[in-house]
């Protein structure tokens, strides 16, 4: 998921990006920054009105169509707090998304799962591979990343290759983890198709 589709956006949220986007480029529109946030222009005019009364931007008007927005020193350190409160809440977030994570990947070691494969190349992989690889007291080894792009072969996420279903016998391993959430029907689907023993099928979405 990118541009932070996931966060809505909050009062605090738009004032530091309307800031962060300022600071990176003084002569972007009111327009261009109504597209990049989600916001109605005449909502990004108001805060701008806002900011400027708050001493945290000034404007230079070149001509009634032509505007500067410059970030000042106390916009810039407003915009690096509001960065400070950001990273925190994510991390937060992402804390509790690792926590469940594990909790799965522990189910799966209880049962016996030991040597696995992960079906599905996209960002569910790497992002459950970034948590196996951030523990390592978890008895767990993903020997490889089976996806149905023949683009993607050869390829490698997260330094593991990327692999065809053809190639699944070429790997001695307990189990397949479907790591697809768009496609996780699909992929079930073609490996009960190709005889695979559908209790060594691991789901994390159900």
């Amino acid at each position: 998921m990118n541009d932070n589709q996931f966060f809505k956006p909050t009062v605090l949220y738009k004032e530091y990006m309307i800031l962060d986007i300022l600071e990176k480029n003084p002569k972007t529109t009111q327009r261009e920054i109504s597209k990049t946030i989600g916001i109605a222009v005449s909502m990004v005019n108001d805060y701008l009105d806002q900011y400027e009364k708050d001493k945290l931007i000034r404007r230079e008007k070149h001509s009634t169509k032509t505007v500067e927005y410059f970030v000042t020193k106390k916009g810039i350190e407003k915009r690096k707090l509001l960065n400070i409160w950001y990273l925190e809440a994510s991390y937060h977030i992402y804390h509790s998304a690792k926590d469940d994570i594990l909790v799965f990947l522990n189910q799966i070691i209880e049962k016996g799962f030991k040597e696995i494969l992960f079906y599905g190349a996209g960002e569910v992989a790497e992002i459950i591979l970034d948590v196996i690889n951030d523990d390592h007291r978890l008895p767990l080894k993903v020997l490889a990343v089976i996806d149905d792009d023949v683009n993607k072969k050869g390829e490698f996420i997260v330094n593991l290759p990327i692999i065809q279903k053809e190639d699944i016998n070429q790997y001695k391993h307990d189990g397949i983890l479907v790591s697809s959430y768009t496609h996780h029907v699909k992929i079930k689907e073609k490996l009960e198709n190709i005889n695979y023993p559908m209790n060594q099928v691991l789901e994390f979405f159900k």
